[in-house]
């Protein structure tokens, strides 16, 4: 599929099926990995990949079964990246041919941008940091789209707090805020709604999201911006499991009563995977 995709002649050809294609990949994948988040994740790491592979486990025992099926899933979901990736990469100019075809036609726009916000969330690392790095090289022609700047400001936006938030991706963090940072510098300028989502996901007191707003406008520097979102998302920043339950000692209240570091609470289901009539409905009609 990947090859035909590439090297179409024409990108209308791809108007009568890739939608399809690309509704299938999403629904199938969000509802798998919320299927795997409720029983449970085995794998959370290569390492762990890899020792399951030189595993002597039984082939025939439900744990063995269970891996497998896990792997396959987090193998698929990189598959679809891959798909996705090398259409809006710095390729040829029939490449930015069926990039513009795809963020203007909005059939298939509409479920490219369910896919990332899903892709960025689903707990595989290597497909988040992936979609999040896409995310960011498309960002412009994205905002310069009026129609689709509700979408970036609310469901992309929220997305990517949510993967913050998540303490699988704590890797990926970084990659993460630099997203948020472009998000939220490039489209303030011409919307509130990155103001709104931030008001209405953090629950941050008005002055403290107008004083950061202020500090953001005033640096220059893109190192420092990123900093400034970090320190202001410090509190809503996941931990990996190793960190769940380290002691943290202050010089102003040494003890040694065991806490949680940060305010994590692990996500069941996607921002996007919720019975709501507003958001995509209405913004693609």
């Amino acid at each position: 599929m990947r090859p035909y995709v590439l090297n179409c002649p024409s990108p209308s050809v791809l108007s009568s099926f890739l939608p399809h294609l690309l509704k299938y990949m999403d629904e199938k994948l969000s509802k798998e990995w919320n299927d795997l988040i409720i029983k449970g994740v085995h794998i959370s790491t290569l390492e762990e990949a890899n020792a399951f592979e030189q595993s002597s486990l039984d082939i025939n025992s439900n744990e063995f079964e269970e891996i497998f099926n896990e792997k396959v899933l987090r193998d698929l979901t990189r598959a679809y990246v891959d798909l996705l990736e090398p259409i809006f990469g710095s390729g040829t100019s029939k490449n930015d041919e069926l990039k513009e075809y795809m963020l203007d036609y909005m059939p298939i726009t509409e479920y490219l941008l369910k896919s990332l916000c899903h892709l960025m969330t689903c707990k595989d690392s290597v497909s988040c940091i992936r979609t999040t790095h896409l995310c960011a090289r498309i960002l412009p022609g994205l905002i310069k789209r009026e129609v689709l700047r509700e979408f970036i400001g609310k469901e992309l936006l929220s997305s990517a707090l949510q993967a913050l938030h998540d303490g699988y991706h704590k890797e990926s963090h970084p990659v993460i805020i630099s997203l948020i940072t472009d998000i939220y510098i490039d489209l303030r300028p011409i919307s509130t709604i990155p103001f709104e989502t931030f008001a209405n996901l953090l629950n941050t007191d008005y002055e403290k999201l107008q004083k950061f707003e202020v500090d953001l406008s005033q640096a220059t520097d893109l190192k420092i911006r990123k900093n400034i979102v970090k320190k202001f998302l410090e509190r809503i920043t996941g931990v990996s499991k190793g960190e769940w339950f380290k002691i943290n000692i202050t010089e102003e209240q040494k003890s040694t009563k065991r806490t949680i570091v940060g305010n994590y609470i692990k996500p069941k289901i996607g921002v996007l995977d919720v019975d709501d009539p507003t958001g995509l409905v209405d913004l693609f009609d």
